[in-house]
């Protein structure tokens, strides 16, 4: 990866490479940057199979510290700071990186650099980086990716991306996403445009498709659930929609394919980022993931481990992890022999059911066992239930994804130690990521079970609709948390509390992603306490579900009609 990006820096230093809202870098002021960290972390003793975590708000600088990482020889480790300080620790403690870069580190190394020569390319077996996903043990695991599926992405990103110079790619996902690993070497290693969004996001709505325009942004690389809350916009400038991380629907496709590239891409985080690609995008009644991209192979296997037309998805290839860091157990359930690869060869369970289509395609069609996709984020059940068990006043944990309007949402159900249970959800949300944390938490008497004794999360009774009592004080949490303060009462203005319109666009956006409330940054303005707030999104509520009914009635009519005729 080093050597393609010195080799684009060299061909055209003066070309942009990175856009943020702090600052600008042509290719070659990021090389000239990048490689006197990359000496800096070397006079430390950094070199090789080394882990940097890498502790930087999405800016010009992060993209620095990632560069530099990699030019030193080491791999690096993303952390996303907007998560709880728990799981940040928790995250240090089990990869236990031997440098982290932080901004104020970062810059006394780039100080103290005696020069900036650069060093030679590492070993292609040597780690990139490590992204940390949600574990079924209960505790998140560190995935070792290294080297050696980068130029086989890179090229099927030119293919059928069309990635190249004077593109501009959008990186919109969180650092610590692998999506976020795409988004740089589409980039960086193409000779296009890194666009950064925002360390505090971009909203679906206005706000994003204004920043999309003034940024003349050609690439976008996006969940289905938050496309799914995107107006219809044009969004003229972007010539290629790439959606991932979740399964991808007709009826996104039919909205968003005309007038551009639309791909479908799939890759578990086990994996360089991606596995596969579709062809571009027309519509029809099933979304395919694609085929596999330069460099991979796809195995189809039944319960029996043999080639079958419908059944196990198995990757192997250039694209294969190492592994997950310090789990060998883990890593040997997963990461299996190849049997039909050259000797050593392994390939990925990756746990998802699909089925190989007449035309070579994938169609993918769930999940073999409980994991579920939430926003884009992989999330292994197991791992909230043990934060949930390891509360005092809980005895049983079990979480339930469900389907909404939004996309897929967790509900988790407790049978409590004692009458009195806390506020669960806000002790989830000191520990893990936002996308862990269930949208309610039910008291139940019990588990409902199979007839074989098994717990039978299909049985689980459907939640209540959220109460307004309920929203206002998420919402009064929400407040709290983006002005910093330490509680906000049902009257509190947000505004008068310091709120800006750059917080009430952060404010929006967390409103959105934990809560699956649509919610503009004008409606903040309008009712700029919890309680106004609250009685704005009811009234909405009210309005869409009068609306509903009265498309139903209409399509009733319209079908009484025709049976007329």
């Amino acid at each position: 990866m080093v050597g393609m990006f010195r080799r684009q820096a060299a061909r055209d230093p003066e070309s942009i490479a990175v856009v943020a809202a702090d600052a600008t870098l042509t290719y070659g002021e990021l090389d000239a940057r990048a490689s006197a960290v990359a000496n800096g972390l070397r006079d430390r003793g950094v070199g090789p199979d080394d882990i940097v975590a890498v502790e930087v708000p999405r800016g010009v600088d992060m993209v620095v510290a990632v560069v530099a990482v990699l030019a030193a020889g080491a791999a690096y480790l993303p952390i996303d700071s907007a998560q709880p300080q728990d799981r940040v620790a928790a995250v240090l403690a089990d990869a236990r990186p031997a440098l982290v870069l932080t901004p104020g580190k970062l810059r006394a190394l780039e100080a103290a650099a005696a020069s900036a020569a650069p060093v030679a390319e590492p070993d292609p077996a040597c780690a990139a980086y490590v992204i940390y996903t949600s574990g079924s043990t209960g505790k998140p695991k560190g995935v070792v990716v290294p080297h050696t599926g980068i130029a086989h992405l890179v090229a099927a990103q030119r293919e059928r991306f069309g990635a190249r110079p004077g593109a501009r790619v959008l990186q919109y996902a969180s650092v610590g996403f692998d999506v976020a690993v795409a988004d740089l070497c589409m980039t960086l290693l193409t000779g296009a445009t890194l666009v950064l969004a925002p360390p505090e996001g971009l909203p679906p709505g206005e706000p994003f498709a204004r920043f999309v325009a003034e940024h003349r942004v050609t690439h976008v690389c996006m969940p289905p659930s938050a496309l799914a809350t995107q107006p219809d916009m044009a969004l003229p400038s972007v010539a290629c929609l790439i959606v991932a991380g979740e399964a991808l629907t007709p009826d996104l496709v039919a909205r968003w394919s005309g007038g551009r590239r639309m791909i479908n891409a799939y890759g578990p985080t086990e994996t360089t980022a991606c596995a596969t690609m579709s062809a571009p995008l027309t519509g029809g009644p099933v979304v395919p993931i694609g085929t596999a991209i330069p460099g991979t192979e796809l195995r189809v296997l039944d319960k029996t481990c043999a080639p079958a037309g419908e059944g196990e998805l198995y990757i192997a290839g250039a694209g294969v992890a190492r592994g997950y860091l310090g789990c060998p157990g883990p890593t040997a359930q997963r990461f299996v022999a190849d049997p039909w690869g050259p000797p050593g060869a392994r390939m990925f369970r990756t746990g998802d059911l699909v089925r190989l289509l007449p035309d070579g395609d994938l169609l993918f069609l769930g999940r073999a066992d409980d994991q579920v996709k939430i926003r884009g984020h992989r999330v292994e059940p197991a791992e909230v239930e043990a934060a949930l068990v390891a509360h005092p006043a809980v005895a049983r944990a079990a979480v339930v994804a469900r389907s909404g309007p939004l996309g897929a949402y967790l509900v988790g159900y407790v049978v409590p130690r004692e009458e009195s249970v806390p506020n669960l959800r806000a002790h989830l949300a000191e520990q893990l990521p936002a996308h862990l944390v269930p949208d309610t938490i039910e008291v139940v008497g019990d588990f409902p079970l199979t007839p074989n004794g098994k717990l039978d999360r299909a049985a689980f009774t459907e939640p209540a609709p959220r109460a307004s009592g309920a929203l206002a004080d998420d919402l009064a949490r929400l407040f709290a948390e983006v002005l910093s303060v330490d509680s906000i009462a049902p009257d509190d203005d947000f505004f008068a509390l310091g709120g800006t319109s750059l917080m009430a666009t952060a404010l929006v956006s967390r409103i959105r992603v934990e809560l699956a409330v649509d919610v503009s940054v004008a409606a903040v303005f309008d009712a700029s306490t919890p309680a106004d707030l609250t009685q704005a999104l009811s009234a909405m509520d009210a309005m869409d579900e009068m609306d509903t009914v009265t498309s139903v009635d209409a399509v009733a009519s319209v079908d009484s009609d025709r049976g007329r005729t």
